[in-house]
């Protein structure tokens, strides 16, 4: 990919951040209901498949980065979306950066009230089978089993897979493009182990309301150190090595602007 390819990219990054930090917090507050609600439809999926064919195999992850794929092809807010939309915009006008903490604060509180919403309806409504709901429990063994320091260490990495569907999605020019972009390097979170802060929360919640783990090991094992390394992950992995590409190949870089320019003065 060339540096002037880059700079298209980044500025459809920046431009898709700025347009997210000028809405208002009740439009963030109920698309990130909403985001938290569909993004749970992927380990909610792993876990109903897995307890048709028997097993968490192959099969059942096939079918994890449909939350992923109902988000974005939905436009629906997720936290870590904007550790690389959010930022760009951000590092571009720094006068963004209130709004960006608003963003963060409401798109996280309001992600997670959907996964407990949705989990809350697994658990008391009785929505999937009791043989799901045991799948879920093994995917919360699997992610807790870790610590802290060790499910941050593999947040980081899945902050930078998240960070690249949002790129690849920048510069995706149809339907089809995304589709592919998102369900690739979303199927690589459950193949991988990588936990995500949102779209493993619903397996946490289950858990926490079936009181097979205490509100402490949902904060101190998941949700904390997660959210740390998704957000850590996103920022540097992503958003900071994609911007230092762009702003520091000047020549380029200054050509696509001087071109972009012209076209607006024709």
């Amino acid at each position: 990919m060339s540096a002037t390819d880059a700079a298209e990219i980044l500025r459809t990054v920046i431009n898709d951040g700025q347009s997210e930090l000028e809405r208002s917090s009740t439009g963030l507050a109920f698309s990130g209901f909403a985001g938290g609600l569909c993004i749970s439809f992927g380990a909610a999926a792993i876990a109903a498949f897995a307890a048709l064919t028997g097993g968490l195999g192959i099969v059942p992850i096939l079918f994890y980065p449909l939350g992923f794929l109902i988000i974005f092809l939905g436009q629906a807010e997720l936290f870590t979306a904007h550790t690389v939309s959010g930022v760009a915009a951000t590092l571009k006008e720094f006068d963004y950066l209130r709004h960006l903490v608003r963003l963060w604060v409401v798109v996280l509180i309001f992600n997670l009230l959907g996964t407990a919403f949705f989990a809350a309806l697994v658990v008391y409504g009785k929505v999937l089978p009791p043989s799901a709901i045991g799948y879920l429990s093994e995917l919360t063994d699997q992610i807790v089993r870790f610590g802290f320091w060790g499910t941050f260490l593999r947040a980081v990495l899945t902050g930078w897979v998240v960070g690249l569907m949002i790129w690849l999605v920048a510069s995706s020019k149809d339907t089809i493009s995304v589709f592919f972009s998102v369900y690739a390097l979303a199927l690589v979170l459950p193949a991988a182990g990588l936990p995500h802060c949102i779209a493993d929360s619903i397996e946490l919640f289950t858990s926490l309301f079936s009181s097979d783990i205490s509100l402490l090991q949902y904060l101190g094992s998941f949700l904390i150190p997660t959210t740390l390394g998704n957000t850590i992950g996103g920022i540097v992995l992503v958003t900071l090595l994609n911007w230092g590409q762009v702003v520091g190949s000047k020549k380029e870089l200054a050509q696509d602007e001087t071109a972009d320019e012209e076209n607006e003065e024709a």
